[in-house]
């Protein structure tokens, strides 16, 4: 499995729009794209830095997904809210454990 690990850091007082974008994004990118779960994390000493983190089945439906016409769209849309290029990182999974307390995804 193909890891990313994003931080982005908002303009002031924009980063609940950006978590939106974020999800907007996701949905863009369609139930079949490979993408098989995302977090959306803030920062506790900094009111504007996310953290996202995505889990797909590989990079080659990373790059697709992300290169496709509906999530450049909405990642251009989120671009214009951050303060700072994003930073970008990139990984294989060796081990994912999947459970929330509630039951949710």
């Amino acid at each position: 499995m193909f890891s990313v690990f994003g931080r982005m850091i908002a303009l002031p007082g924009r980063r609940d729009e950006v978590i939106a974008l974020i999800k907007e994004s996701a949905l863009a990118a369609g139930d079949d794209s490979g993408l098989l779960t995302y977090t959306v994390n803030t920062a506790l000493d900094d009111p504007d830095a996310l953290w996202v983190t995505e889990l797909w089945i590989d990079q080659e439906a990373h790059d697709t997904a992300t290169r496709s016409d509906p999530v450049t769209e909405v990642t251009q849309r989120f671009l214009e809210l951050l303060a700072e290029q994003p930073a970008g990182f990139y990984g294989h999974a060796v081990h994912v454990q999947d459970r929330m307390p509630d039951g949710s995804r």
